[in-house]
């Protein structure tokens, strides 16, 4: 009888491979010692295998080697790997925490075994497997090359067709993974697309005959479907998403009560998955960009504000002031991006935020009422929601620095109003002050360049001004 020499350094590869904590290590320490001692395994490999986290393969942290009986292997292989495409039986065990009855191997020296896999869990959770090995390269290399006996595409639906228990939509889903068992559990008829998944999974040789528990890729048993099943208790047997390795499935399971017979439809959706991933991942990167892009303008404020305070020409405090305006407006619409992962905003809270940081702006210099009324649907994207935060800012920050001038009578007022009709939005900004001329004023006023060249470049809408010496009224229509 061969004895191997070998660490089992459990604490060093656990640290190496795992995101295992101390008690956990000290658990599954204990646990090897168990099965030193432990004679009920003294004529069969003994391994504990753990899953490591970058490769998402299974890796091998113990071994006791048999007393009564050669050892299967003839090299140390703690501290190697124990790939799916070998050894589907752990990897499964270790996702599922199912116990993987007798399922084919291969093993690191190339040996065909038998594996029985069981779940170790701690506090609920599945931390390893213990792996129990049988040589079976003499049996299994007579049978290895044997294909599965053709069971087509129309077989199976023959056979479902026959029952009359499913409906039209089972044409959706005959290019994917169907498997059907038979009363007592054991695999009967599955097409190709069921093998070709169960080959990328590890299973060496046919599935047919297997058991459902020896299969299933989630914690659902044959049990437990048969008692739903034998309860009609159909409502159970709802399309599930399970994830499997690196793959996602849509699955559908379907019982027959008659011959209490299952069929089991797997829909692969991994590309779908790997899609929306993206997508979520581009979304996150892009609300990282538009936080980003805020502390920068925050930045910029900053610099110009103390260049304000340092400047001893009133003309260029007020030039500047305008310009912090400008940019907290445009920061502002940046910082509700960057809380949420959709590319669009709500026009209101856009708004909301010009007209905050506006009358804090002008509190201490004149006192003036200002009425919002925006429709709080309508969203617009990132670019029109920036440049409607410029343009309100230029034009409530023109009423305050020039609509009230010499204002006798009642107190100063501006009314905001944000509708939308059909797929127009309609923009209005209205004061009572004094009125002024629009086209005159705009040749010498930036905040109403600024808005001119907006609304018909950015916008792609138009302006309509209605000012007289009782007050103005600006409006701003333009296309969703």
């Amino acid at each position: 009888m061969n004895k191997i020499k070998c660490d089992n350094d459990i604490e060093t590869l656990c640290e190496r491979h795992t995101k295992l904590n101390g008690e956990e290590i000290r658990f599954l320490q204990n646990y090897a010692e168990n099965i030193a001692a432990n004679l009920e395994y003294s004529q069969t490999d003994v391994f504990i295998d753990v899953l490591d986290v970058l490769s998402g393969e299974a890796v091998v942290v113990f071994h006791r080697w048999p007393e009564q009986a050669p050892s299967i292997y003839k090299e140390c292989v703690v501290g190697k790997m124990a790939y799916r495409k070998d050894e589907p039986g752990p990897l499964r065990t270790l996702e599922t925490s199912q116990v993987s009855y007798e399922l084919n191997a291969r093993s690191q020296e190339g040996i065909f075994i038998k594996q029985t896999s069981y779940p170790i869990t701690l506090n609920g959770r599945t931390i390893a497997v213990l792996i129990l090995e049988e040589d079976l390269s003499t049996d299994l290399m007579a049978n290895h090359n044997m294909t599965n006996r053709q069971q087509s595409y129309e077989e199976v639906s023959a056979v479902i067709e026959e029952m009359e228990i499913i409906d039209n939509s089972i044409s959706n889903y005959l290019d994917d993974a169907i498997l059907m068992f038979d009363k007592k559990g054991y695999l009967r008829h599955h097409n190709r697309a069921a093998n070709d998944h169960y080959n990328q999974f590890g299973y060496l040789n046919s599935i047919n005959g297997l058991h459902y528990d020896n299969l299933a890729l989630d914690l659902s048993t044959y049990a437990r479907i048969q008692e739903l099943g034998k309860r009609r208790d159909f409502s159970s047997f709802k399309t599930k998403e399970i994830k499997f390795n690196n793959y996602f499935f849509k699955v559908k399971t379907i019982y027959l009560p008659i011959r209490e017979i299952v069929i089991i439809i797997m829909k692969d959706i991994t590309e779908q998955k790997e899609k929306e991933a993206k997508l979520l991942s581009d979304a996150v990167s892009i609300q990282e960009i538009h936080h980003r892009v805020k502390n920068n303008l925050q930045t910029v404020i900053s610099l110009l504000r103390l260049q304000a305070r340092r400047s001893e020409s009133l003309e260029a405090k007020k030039v500047l002031n305008e310009s912090v305006n400008r940019i907290l407006s445009i920061a502002a619409t940046h910082e509700l991006l960057s809380k949420q992962k959709e590319d669009d905003v709500q026009l209101k809270l856009v708004l909301d935020a010009v007209v905050i940081q506006l009358d804090r702006f002008y509190q201490d210099s004149l006192e003036v009422k200002m009425d919002c009324h925006v429709d709080e649907h309508i969203i617009v994207d990132s670019n029109k929601a920036v440049t409607v935060a410029l343009i309100m800012n230029e034009l409530i920050q023109n009423c305050f620095d020039h609509a009230f001038d010499g204002m006798e009578k009642g107190k100063p007022t501006i009314d905001l109003i944000i509708t939308k009709t059909d797929e127009q939005i309609q923009l209005i900004v209205q004061d009572n002050g004094n009125g002024f001329d629009f086209y005159e004023t705009t040749n010498h006023n930036l905040g109403l360049q600024i808005v001119t060249s907006f609304v018909e470049s950015k916008l792609k809408g138009y302006m309509v001004v209605d000012s007289s010496p009782h007050g103005t009224k600006i409006r701003i229509i333009f296309n969703k």
